[in-house]
């Protein structure tokens, strides 16, 4: 493998990505490599497929803070002495940009991997291992111990933190997953072992939905000792439901249901109302077309109110659906939409 500073001036961005062919394509009088970093997503909201954890601006934010690379992009040399991207256009625009802006750090070369005489199934190869097979992800469990080990045993800030995973859009998610570290190794953990048993890490999930409904759950005169106690005995499950606990513990028969056996069975009870209504005698198909309607008729405020609430019954009721959702369009797949 040979890795190379090689000069970002003599690096020819890739109009073939498959990512971002077909944007380029569009652009039939202009200079693609002038509007490639644009198909990339320089001047868009998120990436579409990935998720804001994966944006333009969060990755430009990591390697600011990085000044520099982790990983190298992948090029290939061409006989008149510049080099074609293989992986990382993204990289390279945003080497150039923050050139541009005058950030500090040297962003005249880039660290790149020069592949020499790779025939095209070679580079079709190297496309398809970093975009459809990727690394391994890591378990949320793993992710946040590493994270609370940076945080407490390194004494780096959540800021710092921040600007190395991408910057503040994470923020919250990033302090969640700490605190629910905390919460399941000092409550769960010591149960679990105190009992003979093996710990459930797959569980990491229940103490992270915990985090949004810990005001509540305090108020109803619980702890989260309480909870990791509910969690061992398998009462959290689905794992999804743990929002629709300050719901459950409110309402005598639901919170009956619970402690005699799970939050899926409680949770019947919460949704008996339903079946009395002309919401019980509507198809699915009339439900969710309904529902699509009134998601795209809400107004900002609507969204910020609940932001503000998150264990108000709308947000509850938002997050619940969206979870009940998302398994049953993984299970149908949705193909390319675009």
């Amino acid at each position: 493998m040979d890795i190379q500073q090689v000069p970002v001036a003599r690096i020819i961005l890739d109009e073939r990505n498959p990512r971002i062919a077909h944007v380029v394509a569009d652009f039939k009088n202009a200079t693609p490599q002038e509007w490639i970093p644009m198909a990339l997503g320089q001047y868009a909201p998120e990436d579409q497929e990935s998720g804001s954890a994966s944006t333009y601006s969060s990755l430009k934010a990591s390697i600011r803070a990085h000044r520099g690379l982790i990983v190298p992009i992948i090029v290939t040399p061409r006989p008149d002495g510049d080099y074609v991207v293989i992986e990382g256009n993204t990289r390279v625009a945003i080497f150039r940009e923050l050139s541009e802006e005058g950030a500090p750090g040297n962003w005249d070369t880039i660290p790149a991997i020069v592949q020499r005489n790779l025939a095209e199934e070679g580079e079709h190869a190297i496309r398809l291992q970093a975009h459809l097979v990727g690394p391994r992800p890591w378990r949320p469990y793993a992710k946040a111990k590493y994270l609370h080990d940076l945080y407490i045993n390194k004494k780096m800030s959540i800021n710092e933190i921040l600007d190395f995973c991408g910057g503040k859009a994470r923020k919250q998610e990033i302090e969640d997953y700490i605190a629910a570290y905390k919460d399941m190794t000092k409550h769960y953990l010591p149960l679990v072992y105190a009992d003979g048993a093996q710990p459930e890490y797959a569980r990491f999930s229940s103490f992270v939905e915990l985090q949004a409904i810990k005001p509540t759950l305090v108020r109803a005169g619980h702890t989260e000792a309480d909870f990791a106690k509910w969690v061992h005995e398998g009462r959290m499950l689905p794992q999804q439901l743990v929002r629709q606990l300050p719901r459950i513990l409110a309402h005598q028969e639901a919170r009956k249901q619970f402690f005699l056996h799970n939050a899926r069975e409680a949770v019947k009870v919460l949704d008996q109302p339903a079946a009395n209504t002309i919401l019980g005698n509507a198809s699915l198909e009339q439900i969710a077309s309904a529902l699509a309607v009134k998601v795209r008729q809400l107004n900002w405020p609507d969204v910020q109110a609940m932001k503000q609430a998150l264990d108000g019954q709308p947000a509850l009721a938002i997050l619940e659906c969206f979870d009940e959702l998302k398994s049953v369009v993984e299970y149908l797949g949705t193909g390319d939409r675009g």
